[in-house]
């Protein structure tokens, strides 16, 4: 290699094209090879030539960014996993890889400094003539691919990164009086360069930080003062400083969002809607939807504060300037763009924005009525979006879209649902389902709606949906127009929507199930046992979507009638026999072409939860289609690239590598499969739920088909669908176990399952890389906490646990479940320190909580999973619990400022001190009382801090109850304060109105652990005992933790039988106390023993003896009626 350099250089500095794309061709197929033999200086000399056309700079541009891009590659293979092979390797090379850190020192960097300001300059000179777009166009792609990939070159130091923009902007600012495509495309590509070295980290935070580090508030109120010059100069142009006109990267956007439309708006409306339509299915759009996707990236990446004043500038010039159409598509989608962006800078505009998108949608124009109804459907989604305050702090406040605009906005709705325009009419079903369905800030989280919000206006929409869409005759399928058929799916999705939001209040509307049976059967004849195509009718993927949106629609219904505990399930068993009928009859035959599968098995699960145990009658018939697509051998696919080299797009996909020793290989995955196979996931999740316990002879067919997609290395989805539907599968063994099913044989399949199935989780999530979908690593460590709580939970008639982890598989697990906790929380130390770093971008740090929350809930499986095997083990967990587990306890107590892994600690040392033995107890309870104290001396700022005090006040009971010689007395007595701090707000509110109930509780029964109850270790020491009494009587009877609560109601027994509680002063306290628990018992909670509530009984006998009746009867008299019948019962 370094002889071919040597050879090379003389070409390259003499600008030879050939040359330099052979240097373009080495470091993209060889980076490692390249690095291995060459240095700053050695590719430093093969760029001091001077081009003299416009050929030889992209050629020498490309060479140099390349060269750039081979070094992030080499580097990462070197700091990859030395456990890899030589071709692993060198295959790991050949993939692209976003580079998000900019190191000014890097060999890269010291090229750009050389070079690229010169390149770029020498770039600008040949703007003027406006010819050979294409090499300018290869020149922006080039800086592009190098943003993406090795922005250290692009930005080592202002002059590289001010020279990029200068650049950039001179070509995004051609004017292109002819409209020649070409030049268009050219100013998009300039932009894209800087959308995306915008987007690397580091480059955001030092164009965004303010040149004067204002504070927040200053930020957000006044931008033009304290914004950065290169921010500026983004926003506002080359011209900003210079009085000149506007601009920046944004006004063209926005210059780009109108001219960039197809003119042709009726030819537009008249096209019919398709079932894959989206914005960017319409072709001649292209350009404009690529500058306003332009526009959201900017807006994320140099924040709200900074852009939206400057976008609502050019909103409001838009539509002053003109009426035309097109100016308020750009409008209605560029605040669409701003609101996905920017979600929590945009709050305080959001009631403008819908004022104009209901004012928009009267307009007689197709096309902003469409972008409208995109605009509200997006303001649904994003409807919790809390509003921040100048500072940046929540104000508490939502901006509630439905609640202040709902019944304005179904009503626009409805009338466009009729619209003659399929595209439109299309559009509005699925604004209703938007509507339908709960957002969480930034995108829709499928959670339903509260019924208030859309019963009213249910039969509004249904009425226009029966007298549009779903009016269409479906007696001749031939007739029916692709944008009819496409606005009918649609609508029959929408009616779902409504009936899943507004459950059992649908039923006035149940007449709407005999038109989707119907439609199930649209085009198809059935004989017997048969369902074909009517004569004549071709089966189309349309009209297959529409049976099976159909039928799964019915089900939707017929569930959300049912109601919740299938109050109303006879109205629908009927019509879910039909619908059985129809999917046993197509599974049956194989004729699965006419309904998709996915929504056949979908329809059939939802039915299983209605049905129930009447439902295990059909599982023959569906489980082996569920099982065949999770076997079905996935297809891999190795073959020689042909079009290596080449410039065309392969439209057959797959990707490319050049593998060591066998040249350019096309490899290509069949990714239906991969959709199959998590679809089949998820229905057996939803079968294996409905029917619980009676699922169990299944088991053990599901587990081999779908333990192995657990670990399917291609799919993401695939992996977590499989883990969470095997996390009900074995739940379904557990059931039956504990019920004592024959069919069961005692423990046999959770048994056996449970070590098989632990293991598998924990290896996958082991596997799965920190830059993975978070969503993945939390599904599958959700479904191993599962899991766990399950062997934990469930116990046989004997008493034995239905399926007991041992410990040698504990010790495995727990090993590689701390692992990935010390990898969470240093993810988690990433995020808040970002969160600081970002204190002038209010989105920013949205997002980074956003994140951190992901990470936390994650955590939180994580210590779910190692906890419940403690519990389980007891004391045989002690040795597991010193080998794995206490080190990185003992790191975070001591050294870690974040409370929610301080949390995690101070849970997993609670259950080791109350579950592992008196020695563990002993050991631990001094670290464990270090991390007490101090999350008992924060101040409480949020509920995770609440969270982080529970725990800490539950360890108090623990340390007391298992340690107590741990306890030094200074600091005894200085817990004791606390905890009777926090429990004596019992004294002064009802319990129901106190809002951290779960604390206050805890601080009871810590309290009464410290000096009250038998063995406390500050018994002796606390003289007056009688405001702890007073205070642990107040909080009786304990419900939050029914553990807690046994223990505290047996130590009142104690205390009364002792006299340390006197019958004759304390009676009328002890009645309502004594008749709650045990009207609780009878209900169900296990808050006392038998023991227990024997003995509470005998305290009501013994103050029948020591009080006067009329005394007694005054104080049974205010009791609640339950109450009252408890002791009754009770005594008689």
């Amino acid at each position: 290699m370094k002889s071919v350099l040597g050879r090379l250089q003389p070409g390259c500095i003499a600008m030879d094209i050939m040359y330099l794309k052979l240097l373009t061709d080495i470091a993209e197929q060889s980076p490692v090879t390249l690095w291995s033999v060459g240095d700053t200086a050695t590719f430093s000399a093969l760029f001091h030539g001077q081009s003299s056309s416009l050929e030889q700079l992209e050629a020498s541009l490309g060479a140099l960014c390349q060269v750039g891009i081979a070094y992030e590659k080499a580097k990462r293979v070197s700091e990859g996993n030395k456990e890899t092979n030589e071709v692993e390797r060198l295959l790991l090379a050949q993939f692209p890889e976003n580079c998000t850190d900019v190191n000014p020192n890097s060999p890269p960097a010291h090229l750009g400094k050389l070079f690229l300001p010169n390149m770029l300059e020498a770039l600008v000179t040949h703007t003027t003539s406006q010819t050979q777009m294409d090499v300018l166009s290869n020149c922006m792609s080039h800086l592009s691919t190098c943003s993406n990939q090795c922005p250290s070159l692009l930005a080592g130091d202002d002059t590289c990164l001010l020279a990029l923009m200068r650049g950039c902007t001179s070509i995004a600012q051609i004017t292109n009086t002819q409209n020649d495509e070409d030049v268009t495309f050219l100013r998009l590509s300039a932009l894209d360069v800087f959308a995306t070295i915008t987007a690397v980290p580091q480059i955001k935070r030092w164009i965004m930080k303010p040149a004067s580090s204002p504070s927040p508030a200053s930020v957000v109120g006044d931008v033009e003062q304290s914004v950065s010059p290169l921010l500026q100069f983004l926003i506002q142009g080359a011209d900003a400083g210079n009085g000149g006109d506007q601009k920046g990267v944004l006004y063209l956007c926005a210059e780009l969002s109108v001219t960039g439309v197809d003119d042709d708006e009726e030819n537009w409306s008249n096209e019919p809607a398709q079932v894959y339509d989206t914005e960017s299915s319409w072709e001649d759009d292209h350009i404009a939807l690529h500058a306003e996707s332009l526009l959201e990236s900017f807006v994320e990446n140099l924040g709200g504060a900074s852009t939206l004043p400057s976008i609502f500038q050019l909103v409001e010039s838009l539509l002053t300037a003109s009426s035309l159409w097109k100016n308020q598509r750009a409008v209605l989608s560029m605040l669409e763009r701003c609101l996905a962006a920017a979600p929590v800078t945009f709050v305080p505009h959001v009631p403008a924005t819908v004022d104009v998108a209901l004012r928009l949608i009267q307009s007689g124009s197709a096309r902003v009525q469409y972008q409208a109804l995109q605009l509200l459907g997006s303001l649904c989604c994003a409807n919790s979006v809390v509003e921040t305050d100048a500072a940046g702090g929540s104000t508490g406040q939502q901006i509630l879209v439905r609640e202040k605009y709902g019944g304005t906005i179904l009503e626009a709705v409805s009338h466009l649902i009729k619209s003659h325009c399929t595209k439109v009419a299309s559009h509005a079903c699925l604004t209703v389902v938007s509507y339908c369905r709960g957002g969480n800030g930034s995108e829709n989280c499928m959670v339903p709606i509260e019924k208030g919000l859309i019963v009213p206006h249910v039969g509004n929409l249904l009425d226009s949906l029966r007298s549009g869409p779903l009016a269409v005759d479906l007696s001749n399928p031939n007739s029916i127009t692709e944008g009819s058929l496409t606005v009918l799916i649609r609508a029959i999705g929408a009616v779902a929507c409504l009936a899943d939001a507004v459950g059992e209040d649908f039923l006035p509307h149940y007449g709407i199930m005999s038109g989707l049976t119907a439609c199930a059967l649209f085009g198809l004849e059935k004989s017997g046992q048969v369902i074909k195509l009517s004569a004549n009718v071709k089966n189309t993927h349309e009209m297959s979507m529409l049976r099976g949106s159909a039928i799964e629609a019915a089900s939707i219904i017929g569930q959300a009638v049912s109601g919740p505990e299938g109050e109303n399930v006879s109205i629908y068993s009927k019509d879910a026999s039909e619908i059985m009928t129809i999917a046993t009859t197509l599974l049956n035959s194989g004729n699965t072409d006419v309904i998709p599968m996915d929504q056949l098995l979908a329809a059939c699960a939802r039915i299983a939860a209605v049905m129930g145990s009447q439902y295990v009658q059909f599982m023959p018939l569906v489980l082996p289609h569920i099982l065949q697509r999770a076997t079905e051998k996935l297809e891999v696919s190795v073959t020689d690239d042909e079009t290596a080299g080449n410039d065309n797009t392969n439209d057959e996909g797959g990707y490319s590598v050049s593998i060591p020793g066998m040249g350019a290989k096309k490899v290509k995955i069949n990714t239906t499969q991969l959709e199959e196979k998590a679809q089949s996931a998820r229905a057996l999740y939803e079968h294996a739920r409905a029917l619980g316990k009676d699922f169990v002879p299944f088991v053990e067919a599901s587990a081999t088909a779908f333990l192995p997609l657990v670990h399917c290395e291609y799919s993401g989805d695939v992996r977590s669908t499989s883990a969470q539907a095997l996390c009900q599968v074995f739940k379904a063994a557990c059931l039956s176990a504990a019920a004592n099913d024959p069919a069961n044989n005692a423990r046999g399949p959770a048994q056996t399952l449970l070590p098989v199935l632990a293991k598998a989780l924990t290896k996958q999530l082991a596997k799965e890389n920190d830059d993975d979908d978070i969503e993945i690593r939390y599904a599958i460590a959700d479904a191993l906490s599962e899991v766990m709580w399950d062997a934990f939970e469930h116990t046989a008639a004997n008493g034995e646990r239905v399926a007991q982890i041992l410990v040698a598989d504990a010790r495995e697990i727990v090993w590689g479940l701390m692992s990935l906790m010390q990898s969470c929380l240093s993810r988690r130390s990433t995020l808040l320190s970002e969160m600081a770093d970002y204190s002038f971008d209010n989105d920013e740090i949205a997002r980074c909580e956003e994140r951190a929350q992901a990470e936390a809930e994650y955590l939180t499986h994580l210590v779910d999973s190692v906890g419940y095997q403690l519990k389980v083990l007891g004391e045989g967990f002690a040795p597991v619990f010193e080998e794995s587990v206490a080190g990185l306890l003992k790191q975070i107590i001591t050294a870690n400022h974040d409370a929610r892994a301080k949390l995690a600690a101070v849970c997993l040392f609670d259950d080791c001190v109350e579950h592992c033995g008196s020695s563990a107890a002993n050991t631990y309870a001094p670290v464990l009382l270090q991390g007490i104290k101090d999350a008992l001396d924060e101040k409480v700022n949020n509920d995770r801090d609440v969270e982080l005090k529970q725990a800490a006040v539950y360890g108090i009971a623990q340390v007391a109850r298992h340690a107590p010689k741990s306890i030094p007395s200074a600091l005894g007595q200085e817990l004791l304060m606390k905890v009777y701090n926090i429990a004596k707000e019992v004294e002064t509110m009802q319990k129901g109105d106190i809002e951290h109930i779960a604390l206050v509780e805890n601080a009871v029964s810590s309290m009464a652990s410290l000096a009250l109850l038998r063995g406390s270790p500050l018994c002796d020491s606390v003289s007056d005992k009688g405001p702890l009494i007073n205070v642990f009587l107040c909080g009786l009877p304990l419900e939050e933790d029914f553990a807690e609560a046994k223990i505290c109601h047996d130590g009142l027994c104690d205390l009364v039988e002792s006299n340390s509680i006197n019958l004759q002063t304390q009676y009328s306290t002890l009645i309502p106390i004594i008749g709650k628990i045990l009207a609780l018992v009878s209900e169900g909670d296990d808050i006392a023993s038998q023991g227990s509530c024997s003995r509470l009984t005998g305290v009501m006998h013994r103050i029948q003896q020591t009080v006067d009746a009329n005394s007694i009867q005054v104080a049974f008299s205010i009791m609640e009626p339950d109450a009252q019948q408890a002791i009754v019962a009770a005594m008689q």
